[in-house]
């Protein structure tokens, strides 16, 4: 592993932050575990900082994602994951919702045939 100094990329649940550790230790990125008492108050479920070198997170990220992805796919979901790179653009003439892949105007501001709201009123 290289000595550079680490950078914190986020807070998680210890026995998450202990998962993702094992998970990246398969794939020789090393990450640093630390208790901060200013993340986590009394009560509280034990939160950890996770702290990484800065050139690892392309293969956090990508171990993260592919974790996400697993989850979709065990939970028996029929899920169409091209869709999930659409966006609502307001600008454009219509719209492809991500969660049903209906096409509509985006002068709606929901999807007709999901229900997905795209903007509060």
């Amino acid at each position: 592993m290289e000595t550079s100094e680490k950078i914190l990329i986020g807070i998680l649940e210890l026995s998450e932050a202990k998962e993702l550790s094992d998970k990246l230790e398969v794939k020789g990125v090393e990450i640093a575990i630390k208790h901060n008492e200013q993340t986590c108050t009394k009560g509280c479920v034990v939160k950890v900082e996770v702290w990484a070198q800065e050139n690892d997170i392309p293969a956090i990220a990508e171990t993260i994602r592919e974790e996400k992805m697993k989850t979709l796919d065990n939970e028996g979901l029929d899920i169409d994951k091209s869709l999930l790179d659409h966006v609502f653009d307001e600008d454009a003439t219509t719209a492809t919702c991500p969660a049903c892949g209906t096409s509509f105007s985006t002068k709606l501001k929901e999807c007709p045939e999901c229900g997905l709201v795209f903007f509060n009123e």
